[in-house]
């Protein structure tokens, strides 16, 4: 797949991902939206409900005070009725006391023994309403009968919110009607007068919040004789108390989304990855081919050669022929076999043959061998071996290998003359070798990936080294079989270093 078409398609997907999130988040939002709007006309009910019940507790209360003042006045008009005298004087008069306006008739015998009194409550609108009739022929019941006229004053009296109210079954209403209108929210609440002074509240530290509260109703409102009083609910922790009842919801919500971005960012990884595998691919194809085709072309002019009868012939000239053969066989044997060994170390099926050995020995041995190839382009390589235990227990043969691959890597790519360091120290319970060139080194994007199986660092179309990249990856694979690191540091431009910590013993493979 072309790049151009890769980037169009992920656009296309990270489009409609934003716009997926987008429309995700405005349902939410409508959703938690709602459940407010839900949410404030259910505590609009709750405090409706209870306005009405204070009213309907306070009538009740009321209207049993009444009904006791009028038995008694009953009682005493039937003893007085039957003393009653037509004759007398007669005088009306109006008295206003506590909001609440009386007219009072009052009636007097010529002789001054017998007595009645008459009182009405009248309303604004001339509405009658008390009335209660006293009536006595003994002096001595006036006094008694007036105090029974200051009762009936007191019990329709107008009265302060404070005595109108009782905190506790306020309290109890309002949670009795939030809890029946579904909502166990914490709350506090207050009774503030029409200036916004509180009168009656249960959390002095919010005063203000609680005044300030959008969930407020009118108490009493049906009483037009007293200034308006208001009952105010705050809610401090409505937010949570509604992203805890949606929590389903918003938790499944913030599941998917949270997939689909997992499932579209692990589907881009997997195309560029796909891409860049295809790309190693076809980078390993073509070094493999160049790497094929020299041993391939000089076999097959061997074979040209020896089957020309003149040069046949000549046993010396035949036995050169045969010899170049057989080496070029075994060379592409070496080449066939590495890319098989690179699928066993990769499925984890590399066995080792551990035995304990002397590194610093292996490491002579070593660069003697590879000293010629060094040598040829004047290079050096110089021996710093400062490990004071240089024992450790390991497959020789793979070790071996894996000081070969470094080095010789460090001679390939060293353009010009070779100036390569062995470096050895011992290291937490094991040894620590570093190999250090002043090649071209490895440019900060390729670090991370130059132990890829197969991954060899760009050159474009100059196949000036050979190899199928198969190397390092070797290399990490001997190094994490014997329990041990690797890890490089380069500066490009000026070199490589290479480091591989090797444990004297490892536990888990030995």
């Amino acid at each position: 797949m072309k790049k151009n078409y890769i980037y169009l398609l992920i656009g296309i997907i990270t489009a409609a991902l934003i716009g997926l999130v987008v429309i995700q988040l405005y349902w939410i939002d409508n959703a938690v939206t709602l459940k407010e709007e839900d949410f404030k006309r259910n505590v609009r009910a709750a405090l409706f409900s209870v306005t009405g019940k204070l009213e309907k507790i306070e009538g009740e209360e009321r209207l049993k005070e009444i009904n006791n003042q009028e038995h008694i006045f009953h009682q005493h008009r039937v003893i007085t009725n039957n003393q009653l005298s037509q004759n007398g004087t007669d005088s009306t008069s109006y008295i206003n006391r506590d909001g609440v306006r009386y007219k009072v008739n009052e009636k007097k015998s010529s002789d001054g023994q017998t007595y009645q009194k008459l009182v009405q409550s009248v309303s604004p609108n001339g509405q009658v309403g008390i009335e209660v009739s006293i009536e006595s022929q003994n002096n001595g019941q006036v006094g008694s009968i007036n105090n029974m006229f200051n009762n009936l004053f007191q019990t329709n009296r107008f009265k302060t919110i404070e005595e109108r109210i009782n905190e506790k079954v306020l309290d109890s209403l309002i949670r009795l009607e939030l809890k029946a209108n579904g909502i166990n929210a914490k709350y506090q609440h207050g009774v503030f007068d029409y200036n916004g002074h509180e009168v009656l509240v249960d959390s002095v530290s919010n005063i203000d919040k609680i005044r300030q509260s959008g969930y407020y109703t009118q108490l009493f409102p049906s009483d037009m004789m007293s200034p308006p009083h208001f009952l105010s609910v705050y809610f401090p922790f409505q937010k949570g108390y509604l992203l805890k009842t949606m929590w389903m919801m918003l938790l499944t919500s913030v599941l998917l989304l949270v997939t689909i971005v997992w499932a579209f960012t692990f589907t881009i990884k997997t195309i560029f990855k796909q891409k860049k595998l295809s790309e190693v691919k076809n980078d390993f194809i073509s070094n493999m081919t160049h790497e094929l085709k020299t041993p391939i072309a000089t076999i097959s002019l061997a074979c040209e050669a020896l089957t020309d009868k003149d040069m046949s012939s000549d046993e010396n000239v035949r036995n050169n022929y045969v010899g170049m053969i057989s080496q070029e066989n075994k060379r592409l044997g070496l080449l066939v076999e590495s890319v098989l060994k690179s699928a066993t170390w990769d499925k984890g099926d590399l066995k080792l043959k551990k035995e304990e050995f002397d590194l610093h020995q292996t490491i002579r041995t070593v660069v003697e061998n590879i000293s010629i190839q060094v040598q040829s382009k004047s290079g050096t390589i110089v021996e710093d071996l400062m490990a004071e235990n240089a024992m450790i227990n390991g497959d020789l043969v793979h070790l071996t290998n894996l000081i070969y691959n470094l080095l010789d890597n460090a001679n390939k790519y060293s353009p010009e003359v070779p100036k390569i360091k062995v470096l050895t120290k011992n290291y937490k319970s094991g040894i620590l070798l570093t190999i250090q060139d002043e090649g071209q080194g490895i440019k900060r994007e390729n670090l991370n990936k130059i132990f890829d199986k197969f991954y060899r660092v760009p050159t474009g179309n100059v196949h000036n080294v050979k190899g199928f990249g198969l190397g390092l990856n070797y290399v990490r694979a001997i190094a994490e079989k014997h329990g041990g690191e690797i890890s490089v540091e380069s500066d490009f431009g000026k070199g490589a270093s290479f480091k591989i910590y090797l444990p004297f013993q490892d536990n888990e493979n030995s």
